[in-house]
């Protein structure tokens, strides 16, 4: 590579980019288009890439380095293949997504009390007060209670463009995933906003593909339920993955 590639505004474009695309693409780090412009899913593919290879700090770009490796003419350092090791071990465990799901589960039929008032004192009871759309607040405590670390109470996460932006930038354990996985985070951008706005809503994936999914989603006509959605369900849809 002749020059590093990171994530930048704007996003970087070139015959190189596409070249570490379909390198990345070929080891199984990458299922977006190959476009030739190094964003968001390329920058994360980067990372996942660099996680699985035993980095001790894997980061979102694409060098000489790590083409190297991808290519078979570098070798792995002993620490990197113990970092490998115990990563592996680790995801052979039972996911925190369905961990985090099992406890969305136990959430539904959780409704306000009167219908309209985000009166849920299960969800923003527990959030600490303040009736507010709770979709958000549903997830991180389906999260919280399943040990993850990148969510906690009062804190993160009760906003959805917050969770969008923290995934886009591989912030905090938060990734943009295109392979949907129970316990992931479905995001919906009601307006078009590209989550610029308020206008948007938040469930968990319980089951399907990216185009034809069901979900636990709170704050849908008063209640907590178990919805089916289609890719056409909002102008955008952005799946998150926590991997914290």
């Amino acid at each position: 590579m002749k020059r590093t590639l990171v994530l930048t505004t704007p996003h970087i474009e070139g015959d190189d980019v596409e070249y570490a695309q379909r390198l990345l693409a070929k080891n199984g780090y990458y299922d977006g288009k190959i476009s030739g412009e190094f964003g968001p899913l390329t920058a994360q593919a980067a990372y996942r890439a660099q996680y699985w290879l035993g980095y001790a700090t894997p980061k979102q770009a694409f060098g000489t380095a790590l083409e190297k490796f991808l290519l078979g003419k570098a070798e792995l350092a002993a620490d990197a293949k113990k970092r490998i090791a115990e990563r592996k071990k680790a995801a052979a465990t039972k996911p925190l997504r369905e961990k985090a799901l099992a406890k969305m589960e136990k959430f539904v039929g959780l409704a306000e009390d009167p219908a309209g008032s985000n009166n849920v004192p299960e969800i923003n009871g527990w959030w600490g007060g303040g009736n507010v759309a709770w979709c958000a607040r549903t997830v991180s405590k389906a999260y919280c209670e399943a040990g993850s670390k990148a969510f906690s109470r009062g804190r993160n996460y009760q906003y959805v463009p917050t969770i969008v932006a923290d995934a886009r930038a591989a912030r905090n354990g938060l990734t943009v995933t295109l392979d949907p996985k129970p316990g992931d985070l479905v995001c919906y951008d009601w307006d078009g906003s590209n989550f610029r706005t308020g206008d948007n809503h938040i469930g968990m994936f319980k089951s399907g593909t990216r185009t034809s999914f069901e979900t636990i989603e709170g704050n849908v006509n008063s209640r907590c339920d178990r919805h089916k959605r289609t890719s056409k369900a909002a102008p955008n849809i952005v799946f998150v993955h926590v991997s914290k």
